[in-house]
């Protein structure tokens, strides 16, 4: 769970491309991390691959992380390191990933954007 919370100050680094529809920004940014965290939870990839494979789309789509000011180094190793701690705690639930999928992601989306909206806002 450090490592989520880790990964989230990441995740609100600023950005000067960002300031200019900060609430796309943040949703995008947000999505990217759910996905890496949903696969992580979903399947048996490669917590690398999946990392890289979402940074490729997400570089794919325009994105970068330098326009959140986010050391792509920093990211792998903070994402990969959340991925493998998210799969460490679903592998002592009770209730299946599936059943329990909406739950983390209506927690952890909306936390998501607000801490990235705040800090964006914080560098006006």
């Amino acid at each position: 769970m450090k490592y989520i919370c880790t990964l989230f100050m990441l995740l609100t680094a600023s950005s000067h491309a960002a300031a200019q529809n900060p609430q796309q920004s943040a949703e995008d940014l947000c999505e990217m991390e759910w996905r890496i965290t949903d696969r992580a939870g979903s399947t048996d990839t490669d917590v690398f691959e999946i990392v890289y494979g979402e940074l490729a789309a997400f570089n794919a789509a325009g994105h970068s992380l330098s326009d959140y000011s986010i050391d792509k180094a920093d990211f792998v190793k903070v994402s990969t390191e959340g991925a493998k701690s998210f799969r460490n705690m679903l592998s002592e639930m009770t209730t299946p990933y599936d059943e329990a999928r909406s739950f983390f992601k209506e927690r952890m989306t909306p936390s998501c954007i607000k801490n990235v909206l705040k800090t964006l806002k914080q560098d006006d």
